[in-house]
């Protein structure tokens, strides 16, 4: 769904306007003499802004003295950027409605800003694939469906280590988890894009196989998902966790991932045992150092485990 363009309401001689009328704080949207698009939050103290540098390639980012009080003005350099910029927008406004000091909120503003500046141009210049965006669906289905539900956020967001670079999705105690969406039901195959990727070293080890179905009725995106579990957390630090994996899995919500729509199809849960076929460190010679390969699921209906036996094994609830 395409965003509402704030910054279309505004002309030369109304060229701002409060975000939200509701909010504490002093933010707003602005339009300059050369129609670029402004983002302002007004703010008493200026030391309580930090001193270090930040730097957009896309944003211009000043303070400055008012006659009464600071500003902190954001200055959109190309428009066509409007709805990534609208989005950092919304997300530092989201912010703010949890906080009650405008010390910790130019704290929290800052940091975020940090974040959105290695973000920022990949988001743009490389969207999430399509294949991309299926992963990560599946990724936030588990969380959402036997982690969130099961466990308090903040433990359950811990536990998925995969925007952190560990080599499997999910990982509680001594027992990993790896996580595999794939499209349609005709094919039985699933990708395995290293040796690493089932070459588990915990006491054990799962696959969690989530089948998705192209639909338009009743359906999911990642940008849905994404949205259903920001409503589910109800913690502001857990809600700021979840945010910085999500940024580090490089998503930021934009209208393109609401495009792809999908129904769950199936899902199922795999014991991997040392049974289970599969390529390792130990099984695999030493010269060959870079491997993709495919398994054929139905070859591995023994290791197969129901819902419920998954559940007492792994998440032991």
């Amino acid at each position: 769904m395409m965003k509402n363009n704030p910054w279309k309401e505004l002309n030369k001689i109304v060229n701002t306007k409060r975000c939200d009328p509701l909010n504490i704080f002093n933010f707003y949207w602005g339009l300059n003499q050369n129609n670029e698009y402004l983002f302002l939050l007004e703010h008493k103290n200026y030391e309580d802004w930090p001193s270090n540098k930040l730097s957009f390639n896309e944003i211009n980012i000043e303070h400055y003295q008012l006659q009464t009080g600071y500003r902190i003005l954001l200055t959109l350099k190309e428009i066509n950027d409007w709805d990534i910029f609208y989005t950092l927008c919304n997300d530092i406004l989201t912010l703010s409605k949890e906080i009650d000091n405008e010390k910790i909120l130019l704290t929290v503003m800052f940091n975020r800003l940090q974040r959105w500046q290695k973000m920022f141009r990949k988001a743009r210049t490389k969207l999430l694939t399509e294949q991309e965006q299926q992963g990560l669906i599946g990724e936030l289905y588990f969380l959402k469906e036997f982690l969130l539900k099961n466990y308090q956020h903040s433990t359950a967001l811990s536990f998925w280590r995969g925007p952190l670079g560990d080599k499997q999705d999910f990982g509680i105690g001594n027992n990993s988890i790896e996580v595999k969406t794939k499209l349609g039901t005709s094919s039985s195959n699933i990708q395995i894009s290293s040796i690493e990727q089932l070459d588990f070293k915990t006491q054990s080890a799962f696959l969690f196989v989530l089948t998705l179905t192209n639909s338009n009725e009743n359906s999911i995106s990642l940008n849905s998902i994404i949205n259903e579990i920001k409503e589910m957390i109800n913690d502001f630090e857990s809600l700021e966790l979840f945010e910085s994996l999500l940024l580090e899995m490089n998503y930021i919500e934009l209208p393109e991932y609401g495009e792809k729509t999908y129904i769950i199809n199936k899902e199922a849960f795999y014991e991997i045992t040392d049974e289970f076929p599969k390529l390792t460190l130990n099984n695999t010679p030493t010269a060959i150092t870079n491997v993709k390969y495919t398994i054929d699921l139905k070859f591995c209906n023994t290791f197969i485990l129901s819902t419920k036996e998954f559940i007492q094994r792994f998440l032991n609830v």
